[in-house]
């Protein structure tokens, strides 16, 4: 990637997407640039923090392993969003692991960079508290699904979000195919995967969804909608 394809990727950002085209070129010249095959770790959870990432190809998954060997997994992240913000701000700690899910391309924006844009660019400390809102708002909902919803609830709302859903006007046919193994879902939802199993053959029989090997196509989103209690 050349600086002005860098700089169009920074621009698509919700973090970065308010810079003026001057500060998005200079930033774009700083950054370097990352490939990883499907399955490589990205970071480790509690390893110091010195640098954020944005997709610019493929797909990164967050994960979080407990010390008697459990995975849960936070999230997917792709094009053109960002990664690793929270623990470059302090230089702290990794809250999760990050993995490619398949071949990824990413850019890598150190901290130090980060930190000055941040002292001259108000909108980009505007961006940075609404990104931070954000992963708290995720953490909430996560929390409250495993209080309150069954693993079928949560299933459903994350088919939901890995098929591109927005709201109840979004047409089946926009969504998007949602590639994912059994033991992936069963990780995304806190569930064993003999439990997923079972949970997306009783949608496929209510004809909820259409399930081809890894694939599954969301027919009738509005009803998932509806279980996912959203």
């Amino acid at each position: 990637m050349d600086t002005g394809q860098v700089a169009a990727l920074l621009g698509r950002t919700e973090l970065f997407g308010r810079l003026g085209e001057a500060a998005l070129s200079a930033l774009a010249e700083r950054t370097t640039h990352r490939t990883f095959h499907k399955g490589a770790v990205v970071f480790v959870q509690e390893e110091l923090g010195d640098r954020m990432f944005v997709v610019a190809e493929g797909s990164v998954r967050l994960l979080i392993h407990s010390h008697d060997g459990e995975v849960i997994e936070l999230v997917r992240r792709t094009p053109p969003e960002v990664f690793g913000e929270l623990a470059v701000l302090d230089g702290g700690p990794r809250s999760a692991t990050a993995e490619a899910t398949q071949r990824t391309r990413l850019v890598v924006v150190t901290r130090r960079d980060l930190i000055d844009l941040l002292r001259s660019e108000q909108v980009l400390v505007d961006a940075l508290l609404y990104s931070i809102g954000a992963l708290v708002r995720r953490a909430n909902r996560q929390t409250a699904d495993l209080a309150f919803l069954t693993v079928a609830d949560r299933v459903a709302g994350r088919l939901l979000d890995l098929a591109g859903w927005q709201d109840e006007e979004t047409a089946p046919e926009r969504l998007q195919p949602v590639q994912v193994t059994q033991t992936d879902l069963a990780q995304m939802v806190s569930g064993t995967r003999q439990t997923v199993n079972k949970v997306l053959g009783n949608f496929e029989s209510r004809g909820l969804i259409r399930v081809a090997g890894q694939t599954i196509v969301l027919v009738h989103p509005q009803q998932l909608h509806r279980l996912a209690g959203r």
